[in-house]
C-alpha cells in the first residue's frame, strides 16, 4: 500500500479549511480527556441521589465466618464481586520484565488506549495533504499540555480532588501522558523535518526563528524524558527535578512563539496553572526554626520544627502525611554550601514523612535518613555544626499524602490491618499504627474503635541496625518493645555501629532492642520472611476484610503485594496501599 499523503499547494481557501480542521481536531482531542471525569462526576451525582432516596436503616456489621456472610460470599453476587475485586487487583499489578518494573498494567493498558485515539484524531480528516497530518500530530499533542500540568499540580489539582485521590495517586497519569504528548511530538518533527529535506531547504530553514524554537523545545522534552528514566532517577534525583523544572517553565513561552498559527490557548493554559500551582505552595510555605540532632549509630537526622500555633492544626488532622522541606537563604549561610550549591538550594524541595505531631509543644518531628542528595548531606552538617538546642530556619511545605483520602480504617469496615514498614518508611507506618491502636498498659492493646472490637491490627518493621529503631521510642521505649503487635526485624549487623553510639540513653535502646533476639521470637536478626507473614495473617476467615499498607524499599513492597495477591485471587477482599517516593 503506498503512502497517502503527498506535499501539495493549497490555495488561501483550502489554507483556512486546514486551519479551522486542526482546531476542531485539537479541540476534540482536549475535550475528550474531561469525558473520564464528567462520567465520573456523574457516577458520584448518581450514587448520592440513590443513597439520598433509599431508606436508612440500621448498619449491621456480621461477625466474620458466620452464616450470613458465607451465603453472600458463595452467592451469585458475591462470586462476581470476587471476580471483579481479582480483575481490579490484576489491573493494577506492576508489569514487572527482564527484572525491571515497567508500571502498572493499567497504565499501559490505557496509555495504548489513549495513544491510538489521539494518533486516530492526529489522521482523520487529513486527505492527501502531508503538511496537514504533520501539524496535526503537533496541535493535538498541544491540545494536552494543559491536562499534563494539572495532573502535575501538588496543591491545587482539580484532577485529585474529583476522583477523591491525591497528587502521589494522579502522578502516575501525568508520567503517561507525557511520553504520549513526547511521540506525538516526535512525529510532528520528524515529518517537518522530512518536509525540509525533501524540498531541499533544511539548512535553511533550520536556523529560522520558529523552526528552532520549535526544534529548541523538543530537544528540551527529550532531556526531561531521559531525566526521568528510572536508571538517571537513581543515579541523581536533583538532575532529574532541575530539569524538569527548568523545561517545564521555558517550554510553554518557546512553544507559544513557534506555534503562531494556532494552539497558543493550550500554552497559556498550561503556564497559568502551573504558576497558579506555585504561587499557592509559596504563599502557603512555613518558615519555622528547627533544630537538628544526629540519631548516634545510624545515618538518621531528627528534625524538630517549632510551629506557629494558628498552622498547628493542616499537621495534626491526618496521620501518615507529608510535607516538602527546603532551605532558606539564612539556613543555606550557617551550612557553609558553595555558591553553586546555594543557587540549588532554590529548586531543592525534599519530601519528609511527619513521624509525630506534639500538641502539647507545638512541634513537628521529621526523620531523615542522610544519603548523597543535596538536601539530607546538608541537614547532616547543619546537625552536626551546631549543638543541641541551635535553631536553624526550615521552609515547609504541606501537607501533602493519601492518608486523609484514606477509608475508615478504624471503623468496621476491615477486620484486621497489617502495616509493614522498611528502614525509615517508619516514619509513616507509625503514626498510623498509633492511630489504629492505643496502649492501655504494657503489652496490652485495646483498638480505638468500639464498633469492631474482632479487628487486630499487626505491624512488621525491618531495620538494619539496633539503632535505626531507637528514634520513635526515646524516652518510652516500653511502648515498642512491649507491644506484642509490632514485629520488628534487625536485618543487619546488630552491633556493627555500636562504637558510634555517643549517647548512654540511645546506647540503651540499641542495646535492648539487640539483646531481645534471643529471647522474643518477634524480633529477628534476620530479614522478615513476608510470604510467612502474610500466609499467617490471612489464614482466618475468607470473609474477613483486610487492609494493608506498606511503606519501605520497592522491592520489599513488590514482593509484598505479589504475596497478598496470592490471597486476593483467592477471593479475600483486600484493600492495599503502597506509600511511596519513588518518584
Amino acid at each position: 500500500m503506498d503512502w497517502p499523503w503527498r506535499i501539495i499547494a493549497l490555495d488561501e481557501a483550502q489554507k483556512t479549511a486546514r486551519r479551522q480542521s486542526l482546531d476542531r481536531h485539537a479541540a476534540y482531542a482536549q475535550l475528550s480527556a474531561l469525558v473520564p471525569i464528567a462520567l465520573f462526576l456523574l457516577y458520584r451525582f448518581m450514587s448520592w441521589v440513590v443513597k439520598r432516596l433509599t431508606p436508612q436503616r440500621g448498619f449491621y456489621s456480621a461477625v466474620p465466618g458466620s452464616p450470613t456472610l458465607k451465603r453472600a460470599r458463595r452467592s451469585t453476587t458475591g462470586s462476581l464481586a470476587s471476580l471483579l475485586r481479582r480483575f481490579a487487583w490484576w489491573f493494577s499489578d506492576d508489569v514487572v520484565f527482564l527484572g525491571k518494573t515497567w508500571g502498572q498494567r493499567d497504565q499501559i493498558i490505557i496509555g495504548i488506549i489513549w495513544t491510538v485515539w489521539l494518533m486516530f484524531l492526529c489522521v482523520v480528516d487529513t486527505g492527501n495533504d502531508y503538511i496537514h497530518l504533520t501539524k496535526r500530530f503537533g496541535i493535538v499533542a498541544l491540545s494536552q499540555l494543559p491536562m499534563q500540568y494539572l495532573l502535575a499540580l501538588k496543591s491545587i489539582n482539580p484532577i485529585a480532588f474529583v476522583f477523591s485521590s491525591s497528587h502521589e495517586q494522579v502522578n502516575r497519569w501525568h508520567r503517561v501522558l507525557g511520553w504520549i504528548i513526547y511521540f506525538l511530538l516526535f512525529l510532528h518533527v520528524s515529518f517537518f523535518l522530512n518536509f525540509y529535506i525533501q524540498e531541499g531547504v533544511l539548512a535553511e530553514r533550520i536556523v529560522r526563528l520558529i523552526p528552532a524554537l520549535g526544534l529548541g523545545s523538543f530537544i528540551g522534552l527529550s532531556f526531561m524524558n531521559t531525566t526521568a528514566l528510572r536508571i538517571v532517577r537513581q543515579y541523581s534525583y536533583r538532575v532529574f527535578f532541575i530539569t524538569h523544572l527548568i523545561v517545564a517553565f521555558s517550554l510553554p513561552p518557546a512553544i507559544f512563539f513557534h506555534s503562531h498559527h494556532g494552539g497558543r490557548e493550550y500554552v497559556i493554559e498550561a503556564l497559568a496553572v502551573f504558576v497558579l500551582d506555585i504561587m499557592k505552595r509559596r504563599f502557603d510555605t512555613i518558615t519555622a526554626p528547627a533544630t537538628l540532632e544526629r540519631i548516634p549509630g545510624t545515618s538518621l537526622v531528627k528534625i524538630v520544627a517549632s510551629l506557629p500555633p494558628k498552622k498547628l492544626g493542616r499537621f495534626r488532622k491526618y496521620h501518615g502525611m507529608h510535607v516538602y522541606l527546603s532551605i532558606p537563604i539564612a539556613a543555606r549561610r550557617a551550612s557553609g554550601a558553595n555558591f553553586a550549591a546555594f543557587l540549588l538550594f532554590e529548586a531543592t524541595f525534599n519530601p519528609f514523612t511527619i513521624a509525630l505531631v506534639n500538641e502539647e509543644s507545638q512541634n513537628l518531628t521529621l526523620i531523615a535518613r542522610c544519603q548523597n542528595g543535596l538536601m539530607t548531606k546538608t541537614l547532616a552538617r547543619l546537625a552536626q555544626n551546631h549543638l543541641t538546642g541551635t535553631k536553624i530556619p526550615l521552609n515547609i511545605d504541606g501537607t501533602y499524602g493519601c492518608a486523609k483520602k484514606f477509608p475508615s480504617l478504624t471503623g468496621s469496615e476491615f477486620n484486621r490491618i497489617l502495616l509493614v514498614a522498611g528502614g525509615v518508611g517508619a516514619t509513616y507506618i507509625l503514626p498510623l499504627y498509633r492511630k489504629y491502636t492505643i496502649f492501655s498498659s504494657p503489652g496490652a492493646l485495646r483498638l480505638i474503635t468500639t464498633e469492631s472490637p474482632a479487628a487486630r491490627v499487626r505491624m512488621v518493621w525491618a531495620v538494619r541496625e539496633a539503632g535505626d529503631a531507637t528514634w520513635p521510642v526515646n524516652g518510652t521505649a516500653g511502648s515498642i518493645l512491649d507491644d506484642e503487635n509490632l514485629h520488628l526485624y534487625l536485618t543487619g549487623d546488630v552491633f556493627g555501629d555500636a562504637d558510634q553510639v555517643t549517647d548512654s540513653g540511645d546506647e540503651d535502646d540499641a542495646i535492648e532492642l539487640a539483646s531481645n533476639l534471643d529471647t522474643d521470637s518477634r524480633r529477628m536478626g534476620k530479614r522478615p520472611d513476608l510470604k510467612k507473614i502474610v500466609d499467617d495473617f490471612f489464614k482466618q476467615g475468607l470473609e474477613e476484610r483486610v487492609a494493608v499498607i506498606v511503606c519501605g524499599p520497592e522491592a520489599m513492597a513488590r514482593e509484598l503485594k505479589s504475596h497478598v495477591g496470592v490471597w486476593v485471587q483467592k477471593g479475600r477482599n483486600v484493600w492495599w496501599h503502597n506509600e511511596s517516593f519513588v518518584w
